[in-house]
């Protein structure tokens, strides 16, 4: 079984918050290994392209700095308040990982909604 590391960037099919439909698109792994390992499921944070988001970030919004290093073609922001949980088979590809101070901002944005 493959395994995924906080921090990592890959591509998955997400499910609209609508259930409309869904859209295979980069996001963010958030649970540990250790949480993980054992599941066939993985806490991911999708990721977005869309300008709107980066340029006028909402409260579950966060802007990556460093997204080029995290192997993404656009701007793009983490969308912290779309957590979702994955079937590690819907997982298409590893595209890299995001930069520790955007791992950190995300992690921080997470306790902050979460109330930890």
């Amino acid at each position: 079984m493959t395994t995924y590391s906080r921090g990592g960037v890959v591509v998955v099919e997400v499910q609209y918050s609508d259930l409309s439909g869904a859209k295979r698109r980069p996001a963010v792994v958030v649970s540990s290994e250790s949480f993980h390992r054992r599941l066939p499921d993985v806490v991911v944070c999708p990721i977005s392209s869309q300008p709107r988001y980066f340029t006028r970030p909402g409260p579950g919004d966060l802007p990556l700095l460093q997204w080029k290093k995290a192997g993404l073609r656009y701007p793009s922001t983490a969308r912290v308040s779309k957590v979702v949980s994955v079937s590690k088979d819907t997982i298409t590809r590893r595209l890299g990982r995001i930069a520790p101070p955007d791992l950190r901002r995300v992690e921080e944005r997470f306790r902050e909604a979460l109330g930890l």
